[in-house]
């Protein structure tokens, strides 16, 4: 695997006219990152960590800020100074990587988890990663859309709730 990747910070406009920046995470994130885990309601945070536990904005702001860039990438979606989502890609081994996507609640719905997940996308095809896998609760509609809609093959394990999706980066869907 090479090194860490430096991604290029990304302009988008959502759905609603907002403008977002997409940039790699940096230490000086972090109360940026946690202001933004204090906005989040209970529904957001299970649908992220797909459990009811109790996430400190403080401390996973310190651990995505102070991970380990060789090992993962974690990109941000900022909007007139603020966090308004994360994005993570974790190294599971040498040729996949874990994705996971948290969009603050006043700006779901907007494209940019969409956009997100596209740019980790790019950065797991600059690091070499040929398959993404993502888990998810089986009614989190907004990240089973967001994975459908990458063009890619896909495969969709279920239990007790929960998904697993693999997500083939070295193999297009062909269109017809």
């Amino acid at each position: 695997m090479s090194a860490a990747v430096q991604h290029k910070p990304v302009l988008i406009v959502t759905r609603t006219g907002r403008l977002v920046t997409i940039r790699p995470c940096t230490p000086a994130d972090a109360p940026l990152i946690a202001a933004m885990y204090q906005r989040l309601s209970p529904r957001s945070m299970r649908f992220r960590y797909c459990s009811g536990l109790h996430i400190h904005g403080e401390e996973e702001a310190a651990h995505l800020c102070g991970g380990d860039p060789d090992a993962g990438v974690v990109l941000l979606a900022l909007s007139e100074g603020e966090v308004v989502a994360v994005g993570e890609l974790g190294q599971v081994d040498e040729e996949c990587a874990e994705i996971a996507l948290l969009v603050r609640d006043d700006c779901q719905g907007e494209g940019i988890g969409t956009a997100l997940g596209q740019e980790l996308v790019e950065a797991a095809r600059e690091r070499g990663f040929t398959r993404l896998v993502a888990y998810m609760l089986a009614e989190n509609q907004a990240m089973r859309r967001i994975i459908r809609g990458l063009p890619f093959r896909r495969t969709w394990d279920s239990g007790c709730g929960e998904l697993c999706v693999t997500v083939e980066l070295d193999r297009p869907v062909v269109l017809r």
